[in-house]
């Protein structure tokens, strides 16, 4: 009887497994069909709203570029170059192979118009020669894209060139080429930051339809599909090669509506589907996925009352313990949300504006959607001959 019993523990045990692991993968199969690896992720919050395999390393293709086109950014912001610059392309620059802007040897073009062919057509030659403008030299580029991807918090990412086209050693073309590698989590974070600091830059190109540059006689549309199905659309960057499969990163603005008390932006990344429809349709399932199934909730009110305190019990010295700043949070429909209150030891003397405690919130797997720090909205910091002496002798 008793081995009977066990039996039928290891049994319940395993279907109870079997069960909780087949209602993650469910969703995840429903959402996302097609990729390889896939995330999405809310901007304010950083909170991962989808994701599947988001740290596996692939090769990039061209969403290399979004590097590329960040670090292009940054110099003119910081007054390396600017962004009417004319830049001469020559002849290494014109026979860059794959998606090209159709630079020719001799023509002359400003920096800004390069960063519109390398983002919104994904031009390799335009790549090559926005980093051979910043830096002088390619291999000094490459260097940068590195040292910008560790201090964004790209820990699975290397790039070897400005585009992501793989490089092949032609004396063994059998061995499998040198790519930019990086996750789906990776680009997600990659495009957060763009968008955390030059979010007006980046969407006055990434946005783009269509683009058309008369002096050069050049129209071609945005290789992103997405901004022509969904309005709120308006990033960020496609990329192919056979090795790649067909990738985007993509970024929506969610209106404020009766679900969502404040606008917000998704970002989302798919990775090595098979064929560009794929690549559309999952990267629509996953952004329906994420409006339907999430919204933003604002939790806390810049200077709201927390409630007051007294040091050592005696009213004279009393604490009024307000938030320091406003909370959204991003929550799922069937999810509840927990706080929790923790405070310091409050000692005398107080200074209005001191942190004496900290409100979490969280879900109840316990991931914390955030946090207010409780301060004080007032000095006690003159107490009176009577209430010091008070002080010594109360616990």
């Amino acid at each position: 009887m008793r081995k009977r019993l066990q039996k039928l523990i290891i049994v319940v045990s395993i279907v109870t497994m079997l069960v909780s692991n087949l209602s993650y993968a469910l969703p995840q199969q429903k959402v996302d069909k097609f990729s390889k690896s896939s995330i999405l992720i809310d901007q304010d919050t950083n909170r991962v709203l989808f994701e599947k395999d988001p740290d596996a390393k692939r090769p990039l293709a061209s969403l290399s570029k979004m590097m590329t086109f960040l670090l292009a950014i940054e110099a003119i912001e910081n007054r390396e170059v600017n962004a009417n610059d004319i830049i001469t392309v020559d002849k290494s620059i014109a026979s860059v192979r794959g998606s090209s802007y159709h630079l020719k040897e001799g023509e002359k073009v400003p920096l800004i118009e390069l960063m519109k062919g390398l983002m919104i057509v994904s031009g390799n030659d335009a790549a090559i020669a926005i980093s051979r403008h910043i830096s002088k030299d390619e291999k000094k580029f490459i260097k940068r894209m590195n040292i910008k991807a560790k201090e964004i918090g790209m820990t699975n990412t290397n790039f070897v060139n400005p585009h992501g086209l793989p490089i092949y050693d032609l004396s063994q073309p059998k061995n499998p080429p040198r790519e930019n590698i990086s996750t789906a989590r990776d680009i997600a974070k990659l495009g957060k930051y763009m968008f955390d600091n030059y979010e007006k830059q980046v969407v006055a190109i990434t946005d783009m339809a269509t683009y058309s540059y008369a002096k050069r006689g050049f129209v071609k549309n945005n290789t992103n599909a997405l901004l022509g199905i969904i309005p709120n659309v308006d990033g960020i960057k496609t990329g192919y090669t056979g090795n790649a499969g067909y990738c985007l990163a993509f970024s929506m603005n969610v209106d404020k509506d009766d679900l969502n008390e404040k606008e917000h932006r998704i970002i989302g990344v798919v990775l090595g589907t098979n064929h560009k429809d794929k690549r559309l349709s999952t990267s629509l399932s996953i952004l329906k996925f994420g409006k339907e199934n999430f919204t933003t909730k604002k939790v806390m009110t810049k200077n709201q009352l927390i409630g007051k305190k007294y040091i050592k019990g005696i009213l004279e010295l009393e604490v009024i313990l307000k938030a320091d700043k406003e909370l959204y949070t991003i929550i799922g429909k069937e999810e509840k949300l927990n706080s929790q209150i923790t405070f310091k030891e409050v000692r005398y003397p107080i200074k209005k504006g001191d942190v004496l405690g900290v409100i979490k919130y969280y879900t109840e797997d316990g991931e914390i959607l955030g946090s207010v720090d409780i301060v004080s909205d007032n000095d006690v910091d003159t107490a009176s001959l009577k209430t010091k002496i008070k002080m010594i002798f109360t616990d």
